[in-house]
């Protein structure tokens, strides 16, 4: 028995070895495969290249320019397909993957059905109406971030902020952006950053699979998106990529990049129409004077203005005038000032004296009507009676038996009841 070296293969050979396998298998020659569509890219060059995934499995797939252009429906994530395709294997990385020449569409994907159905559901409870969108600030100085703490991505987005308006504060908040637990984890950060009084949060991701984009669409968090009070851009994946919080969010950016390009103006182009503006006031401020210095000069040059002296001299000898006629007012006043005070003396004491007067007879007469008001009757002793229209009852005739009565007493009244009427000429006393 040889030593295990001289069993040792070469890694090329081994890929050359398995290739042949695959490639000398019959069945594995032309086959139809289904599964649904997962990091779909369309090259330039005509070429396409995606994932085919079914459950937990997944296979690398390409699909050549001389085979797309008889596909005739447009391939997107989450589609479910059926593929006519060969096995092989691609050497230079040793990964087996699928060769496909055609493809026909088997309906489409769980995961492109649940979230076309959770979008409608929330475009019909208007999450999505642009009357909801909130004016994304012009010159923001205060801007919060929620991104992955890492990547080329979140780079970008610092380079161009810093590049374009590098007096904007601009605070992070990291964040998970793929994953389980990334849509919490997102949504208690856009909470702390709402609640911190940005003027406008971004809200970013690179590009990757409907996978690793898909806790973008998830409906918790964009309900959370919906209710903040801070305006909120959103640049998630690559421009083809179009989530559920880019519908919500107040403005989409295309890519992460974008986004940091949205939401900052360009110092040198601020610097230019602050420049532009400080000239276009001086030469206002210029034209208004010397507009101003030529209206001047042609009033001066006007014959009335020319004679303001004569025109004033009757109008200064009035005002001496009227300033002689007050210094006399104001001696006459100061001669008379003790017989004013002496008027203004008897005239409140005879005030004084008539009130007085009037209180006293308003006095008598209220004691004399006081002496004739029948309430001093009732203290003596006396009752008035009333019907039930609140008449007076002066005789027996006024009532019958039966009816019911009011008496009225000093202090109060009381309800009584006919029983019987007695004569009072028979009952003299």
């Amino acid at each position: 028995m040889g030593s295990p070296m001289s069993q040792v293969v070469e890694l090329k050979k081994l890929a050359a070895y398995v290739k042949r396998a695959i490639d000398g298998d019959p069945k594995l020659r032309s086959l139809y495969v289904k599964g649904e569509i997962s990091n779909f890219t369309h090259h330039r060059s005509g070429h396409m290249y995606f994932s085919l995934k079914d459950g937990n499995v997944s296979m690398s797939c390409v699909m050549f320019a001389s085979h797309t252009r008889n596909v005739k429906f447009q391939v997107r994530e989450g589609m479910q397909v059926i593929v006519l395709c060969s096995v092989s294997m691609y050497e230079a990385r040793g990964s087996v993957q699928l060769y496909v020449t055609n493809m026909q569409s088997d309906g489409e994907g769980d995961l492109y059905l649940r979230l076309e159905q959770l979008k409608a559901q929330l475009h019909k409870e208007g999450l999505f109406n642009q009357e909801h969108k909130k004016q994304i600030p012009t010159y923001p100085m205060d801007i919060a971030i929620i991104s992955a703490k890492t990547g080329a991505a979140i780079q970008d987005v610092f380079s161009i902020i810093e590049r374009r308006w590098p007096s904007a504060k601009v605070t992070l908040y990291p964040s998970l952006v793929q994953g389980e637990s990334a849509a919490k984890h997102i949504i208690q950060n856009l909470k702390m950053a709402d609640q911190n009084h940005h003027e406008v949060i971004l809200l970013v991701r690179g590009g990757g699979s409907i996978e690793d984009l898909w806790c973008f669409n998830d409906e918790a968090l964009a309900r959370e998106i919906y209710a903040l009070t801070t305006p909120i851009i959103t640049g998630v994946g690559h421009e083809t990529d179009t989530t559920l919080v880019d519908y919500v969010s107040d403005l989409r950016a295309p890519t992460p990049s974008a986004a940091a390009e949205i939401v900052t103006p360009d110092i040198r182009e601020v610097e230019m129409r602050l420049q532009e503006m400080k000239a276009r006031s001086i030469r206002k401020v210029e034209q208004l004077l010397l507009d101003s210095r030529s209206e001047l000069i042609y009033y001066q040059e006007k014959p009335l203005l020319a004679k303001k002296d004569a025109l004033t001299k009757e109008d200064t000898m009035h005002l001496k005038l009227i300033v002689e006629r007050l210094g006399k007012s104001k001696v006459y006043y100061e001669r008379n000032a003790s017989t004013l005070a002496r008027t203004k003396e008897l005239l409140l004491a005879s005030f004084k004296q008539y009130s007085q007067k009037q209180r006293q007879d308003y006095e008598k007469k209220v004691a004399l009507l006081d002496a004739y008001s029948p309430l001093k009757i009732l203290n003596r002793g006396y009752a008035v009676t009333f019907d039930q229209q609140e008449h007076v009852i002066k005789s027996v005739q006024d009532v019958n038996v039966g009816d019911m009565i009011q008496v009225r007493l000093q202090d109060g009244q009381i309800k009584a009841k006919v029983e019987g009427e007695t004569d009072g000429k028979q009952n003299d006393i």
